[in-house]
């Protein structure tokens, strides 16, 4: 007759399998999320090689703001998105194979089922020209980024954090942890997006 396993024996079981668990699970998150920022950083690349080819073909940069004609979608501010760039680089050329190229990290402040999946894109001479006014740092921002700038939010899911200032400028940096603030940028000028002399996150 087979002896079975004591209650002790199967607690001991249970309990190695839980401290592997406790080992192995972060690790694969973390994997998980490199993998993700790897994929966004390659997609931006993407972005902007589709950007320049337009750039060259058409002697301008897609449009970041709607004219209304497309049916673009808005955020939840009402602000038009990335559905004019999607436009302008998959129709009538396609300059990207895949016009529903999504952000793979989707911002939680935001509401429309639109503005949580897509990349953010600045089209650098209209916000300087039309949206805003402010000398202090448009103009400024289309020296340091050139002609347009992409961004994802990174792995914190958010473009800015409460309670800090210049949080949005914040660049994504892994040395200070997998799942850690910061945003992922890339420009005409800069590869990683950054603005030189940016003012640091300040936070209370």
């Amino acid at each position: 007759m087979k002896r079975g396993f004591t209650l002790i024996e199967l607690l001991i079981v249970v309990a190695i399998i839980a401290i592997l668990a406790a080992i192995a699970v972060p690790n694969f998150l973390e994997a998980q999320t490199r993998s993700k920022v790897s994929r966004v950083k390659a997609d931006l690349r993407s972005l902007a090689t589709a950007i320049e080819a337009y750039a060259v073909d058409n002697n301008k940069v897609p449009r970041e703001w709607n004219t209304g004609w497309y049916g673009d979608p808005q955020d939840s501010q009402g602000n038009p998105i990335a559905g004019v760039l999607w436009w302008g680089l998959s129709t009538p050329v396609a300059y990207i194979t895949n016009p529903l190229m999504y952000d793979v990290f989707q911002d939680k402040n935001l509401v429309s089922p639109f503005d949580e999946r897509v990349f953010t894109y600045h089209d650098m001479r209209t916000r300087a020209t039309i949206w805003y006014t402010s000398s202090t740092f448009w103009p400024p921002a289309y020296e340091y980024y050139g002609a347009w700038r992409l961004g994802s939010v990174g792995p914190d899911r958010s473009y800015t954090h409460a309670g800090c200032t210049n949080s949005a400028q914040l660049l994504y940096d892994p040395t200070n942890g997998t799942i850690s603030p910061g945003n992922i940028w890339r420009s005409q000028k800069q590869s990683d997006g950054g603005q030189p002399g940016a003012p640091l996150l300040i936070c209370p």
